[in-house]
């Protein structure tokens, strides 16, 4: 009986590590992804750069409209924007205003290079189609947008291997000790304040008051973070104290709606 227990108990511990591995592996897709348009983002940029000494000649606007897009999720805005421009007699059309990508929205970047609006245009020496409105102008969208998704995996597959290992009973490692050190150290200022809210949120006011005043490097950067994280947890605690004081409304009203009808029915039966 014990040989069949342990048994049963060894294939779910088995199947809860395959389970946590196959969480792993997408989370190391997610960010494996990430990485890619990081590197995608650093090579754009590596162009952008190269394209302050491209040669420059005039072109002319041909296209220049906003696209909208519509679906269930809402309206969504994209411009299309064309040049043409002569390169040694040969006539060429490119549509890159910024290598890499612009954030200037689909309606400013289409009211900045109207139709048939005269332009300067940068071109590559060694392939003229590859062309630029704005030459050497550095964009870090795409680092951005990879960099978050790493980082973003990196704490979803730390959150959720950490949690899987708890639940089944697993030694625990030295990542699981820093990380409940980590859990301990940012509910210490929570549990000092017993939960309240407003106590938490005179805390948050202070650090942005010692952040502002500049007094020492050290506890200018301290506060400014304390304050960051604590505010945004702050804000969530709100948001569920907020939500929690709606529902006892409601669960109220429902009470009294249904004390209310159960004190009609007795009277109609008494009449």
């Amino acid at each position: 009986m014990k040989n069949r227990s342990k048994t049963n108990g060894d294939k779910e511990l088995a199947e809860g590590r395959s389970q946590r591995h196959a969480l792993l592996f997408i989370w190391g897709v997610i960010a494996t992804i990430g990485l890619l348009l990081t590197l995608y983002g650093q090579y754009q940029l590596s162009w952008a750069r190269a394209s302050a000494d491209w040669p420059v000649v005039p072109g002319r606007i041909v296209t220049s409209e906003v696209t909208t897009h519509t679906d269930e999720e809402g309206t969504t805005y994209s411009d299309e924007i064309e040049y043409a421009y002569t390169v040694d007699g040969t006539e060429y059309e490119a549509g890159v205003v910024v290598i890499g990508g612009h954030s200037y929205g689909a309606h400013n970047v289409v009211a900045r290079y109207p139709l048939n609006a005269d332009v300067s245009v940068a071109y590559d020496p060694n392939k003229p189609s590859r062309a630029v409105l704005e030459p050497g102008v550095e964009s870090y969208e795409w680092q951005t947008f990879g960099i978050s998704m790493i980082l973003g995996a990196l704490f979803m597959a730390t959150l959720f291997n950490f949690i899987l290992r708890r639940a089944m009973n697993e030694e625990k490692s030295i990542l699981d000790h820093t990380l409940i050190i980590l859990f301990k150290t940012v509910a210490f200022p929570i549990s000092v304040c017993n939960g309240n809210l407003w106590v938490l949120g005179g805390m948050v006011g202070l650090a942005v008051w010692l952040s502002t005043l500049e007094i020492h490097p050290v506890l200018t950067y301290g506060s400014a973070i304390f304050g960051a994280l604590y505010g945004v947890i702050w804000v969530l605690m709100l948001w569920i104290w907020f939500m929690a004081w709606l529902y006892e409304l409601r669960d109220r009203a429902m009470e009294r709606h249904a004390a209310k009808l159960k004190s009609q029915s007795k009277r109609e039966d008494t009449e």
